[in-house]
């Protein structure tokens, strides 16, 4: 309806939602390209981990930049899920609620 009543709107508006068309389309076609490359960095980083040992043997092969990287978010991930788990594990039935007096 906004089209029949306003004739100039028609000279701008299907260029403008064609540019946002093809900019989307761009740009989603760059993140999963993005996507893709992160995924197969981080397998192959898996696969590193898992058949080699880090021994003069067998080196790791990933950049140490993202070996030290994982293993602080490691660190973190078990030091929080440890002070998750800790108050359970010293009362196994929980916490009883109190009445507030």
């Amino acid at each position: 309806m906004a089209f029949n009543y306003h004739r100039e709107l028609q000279a701008w508006v299907v260029p403008l939602l064609l540019v946002g068309f093809f900019a989307y389309l761009m740009s989603h076609s760059f993140l999963s390209v993005f996507e893709v490359t992160a995924d197969a960095m981080f397998l192959c980083f898996a696969i590193d981990m898992e058949t080699n040992d880090g021994t003069a043997e067998k080196p790791y092969f990933v950049d140490q930049e993202l070996l030290t990287f994982v293993s602080q978010s490691n660190k973190l991930t078990e030091d929080r899920n440890h002070r998750n788990t800790r108050p359970f594990q010293d009362n196994e039935d929980g916490t009883e609620l109190q009445p507030m007096v």
